[in-house]
């Protein structure tokens, strides 16, 4: 999968608590429709979460697509792979520098 039009990171975050829940990136042209595409294809409900869009650089996108972790599995899941959605995953050992 590579990324052609204008990538997006979609963060969503609990709107109660503030603690981030899923992060995505997604192929597309404007911010406010891959915000609807991605509550109706990841069934997030926007009264409970919210949803941040930010542009990315497609040299940013395809290089989070080709990224492994260590042990080579991939930092990401295909949630749809006609529009282009992947769900980012990070270390459960979180960032050892940070």
């Amino acid at each position: 999968m590579i990324f052609q039009n204008k990538p997006f990171f979609i963060t969503i975050t609990n709107k109660f608590t503030g603690q981030f829940h899923k992060e995505f990136l997604i192929d597309g042209t404007e911010k406010d429709s891959v915000i609807q595409t991605i509550i109706s294809v990841c069934n997030i409900d926007p009264l409970s979460f919210n949803i941040s869009a930010e542009e990315a650089s497609l040299e940013q996108a395809n290089s989070w697509i080709q990224d492994k972790f260590p042990n080579g599995e991939s930092k990401h899941n295909v949630v749809d792979k006609d529009k282009n959605i992947v769900e980012l995953l990070y270390n459960p050992m979180g960032n050892p520098y940070g």
